[in-house]
């Protein structure tokens, strides 16, 4: 691991691995920001979730919500819900969103008509 973890992402050993954590610093920050900013909103999320709502991969955003609950932004709760592989997960907050905050839901958009309405019934039956 490397001695900069949970602050930058790290490898086991040398090589490849190390390159490939090299690389990938600015943007795990970049997502760990992402993480903080949505979560510092008092919602209550498993890293799934979080996932979800910044439309990164969960294996993007996985690594990122270890690294912030191992430096204290993000708290584990004691309730857990099941992630996308069936397995259950901790729910979790920012340390600093005392009050939980539930999710707005999502606005449908009604579907638009291809053609407009007919002014008059027997326009209907000609151009239906």
């Amino acid at each position: 691991m490397s001695q900069n973890y949970p602050n930058t992402p790290g490898s086991k050993g040398g090589g490849a691995p190390k390159d490939a954590a090299e690389k990938v610093v600015s943007r795990a920050a970049m997502l760990r920001i992402a993480i903080i900013e949505l979560m510092l909103n008092g919602y209550r999320l498993t890293a799934d979730e979080i996932a979800k709502q910044l439309k990164e991969s969960v294996l993007a955003i996985r690594p990122r919500v270890s690294e912030l609950v191992k430096l204290g932004t993000l708290v584990k709760l004691t309730d857990r819900r099941t992630n996308i592989s069936g397995m259950s997960a901790h729910v979790l907050r920012h340390k600093d969103s005392l009050t939980a905050v539930d999710l707005p839901q999502a606005i449908h958009a009604k579907p638009r008509r291809s053609a407009p309405r007919a002014m008059y019934s027997d326009q209907n039956a000609l151009f239906g």
